[in-house]
């Protein structure tokens, strides 16, 4: 035990000792995607009858209420065994893959693209999205509003899915988007995991809180290390890795968020470093247009999704000092000219030449959010512009605004 808590305790040293950053992180909470500094300023305004983050805050409140109400989670719970035998490893299906109409056992399934199959809903990727949401409602909520109540639910729910040896997920995605009939698992199966950048996040949010002790601190970040292990060396990690379309990308988000959270900055810092050529080059062409992503059939909803992509790992990249924004391609392509494609199609749909089955609003607000954070990054008045005009008021509500600065 001695053992591990002086590992712990080094750990924590290069984490915190480690950010080599334009923005100023506080010595105890070291955040990946959120930003400490202007969170601590949002609360701050909270305390304003008038805050314009009021609106953010009571929606993070409500949602955290839920969670506090509801369950907890656990890839055990599935009715399906894995084929390893165990209910402890992850296991979800290619969400785009359905029965075959035209076979009476259905199999082996048939791709749809775009239309997901509930069917899905059964195996973990729905407990998955379910407890990563609850862990960053319930973690925020306690920051913003002190009650103690918030961070014991969120340490619950990750002693549940990481540490309990009866309910804690293994550390992999073997059988992540299976395909019945076809295959156990797929390398594009790890996107599954891209929201991990997201929780760990809240897990550091969290240590400061108090609820968790230092065995509980050690054994979270251990499960990540072993992760991150599986992640960088497995012949799925390095197929993901190599994939040319939006699953690549999304990896660079996923590997570099868990190695900013474990201290691994000279990874971040080379994985960033590497996106001009590897992805930059040719993912966007000279008019912003992203073609690996426009042969599908949500090709706007995907062309958004993949430039967050990009700014979130770009983000974590100017923590280490890398930045991938002011980057153009030979191709004359880049991130803000892929954002600037996007723009243009706002509010005139119908010019899209590509496919979109479903989905623009939601879409839309996204690369909203995107055109928020552009305004900051770029110090862009017509992005702020076009924010506070078509954006801010339908987007009020959303938590993403009490954790990422503005302009």
């Amino acid at each position: 035990m001695r053992t591990k808590l002086f590992l712990f305790v080094i750990t924590l040293f290069i984490t915190i000792s480690g950010c080599n950053s334009k923005k100023v992180e506080t010595a105890d909470v070291r955040l990946g995607g959120w930003e400490y500094s202007w969170m601590d300023e949002v609360k701050s305004d909270l305390k304003n009858g008038g805050s314009e983050f009021l609106p953010a805050f009571n929606q993070l409140l409500k949602e955290a209420d839920e969670a506090l109400a509801g369950g907890v989670y656990s890839v055990t719970f599935k009715n399906l065994v894995p084929p390893s035998g165990s209910k402890n490893d992850y296991m979800s299906m290619g969400p785009y893959w359905w029965p075959d109409p035209e076979k009476p056992d259905g199999l082996p399934y048939i791709r749809r693209d775009g239309e997901v199959n509930p069917e899905r809903e059964n195996l973990d990727s729905a407990q998955k999205s379910k407890m990563i949401n609850a862990v960053r409602n319930l973690s925020l909520a306690w920051f913003f509003s002190g009650k103690e109540d918030y961070a014991e639910k969120t340490a619950e729910l990750l002693r549940v899915w990481f540490l309990n040896p009866e309910t804690l997920m293994n550390p992999h995605l073997n059988y992540g988007q299976s395909i019945p009939g076809r295959t156990e698992g797929r390398f594009i199966g790890i996107i599954d995991g891209r929201s991990f950048a997201e929780l760990v996040d809240a897990i550091a949010l969290l240590e400061s809180s108090g609820v968790l002790t230092v065995e509980e601190k050690i054994g979270l970040r251990n499960w990540f290390e072993a992760y991150f292990t599986w992640l960088t060396t497995s012949e799925f990690g390095k197929e993901e890795d190599d994939y040319k379309n939006n699953h690549s990308v999304a990896y660079d988000v996923q590997a570099c968020g868990i190695a900013y959270f474990l201290g691994k900055d000279d990874y971040v810092r080379q994985k960033v470093g590497e996106m001009a050529e590897r992805r930059i080059d040719p993912m966007i062409e000279e008019d912003g247009r992203q073609p690996h992503e426009l042969i599908r059939t949500k090709a706007f909803g995907y062309s958004v999704s993949n430039l967050r992509n990009f700014f979130d790992t770009g983000e974590l990249g100017l923590k280490v000092g890398v930045d991938i924004f002011s980057y153009t391609n030979p191709k004359g392509g880049s991130l803000k000219k892929a954002l600037d494609y996007l723009i243009g199609f706002i509010g005139r749909e119908q010019d899209w030449p590509y496919e979109q089955i479903s989905g623009w609003e939601s879409t839309e607000n996204n690369l909203g959010l995107l055109i928020r954070r552009a305004a900051r990054i770029y110090e862009n008045q017509d992005y702020q512009n076009l924010w506070e005009n078509t954006f801010s008021e339908r987007l009020k509500n959303n938590w993403r605004l009490l954790v990422e600065p503005e302009l």
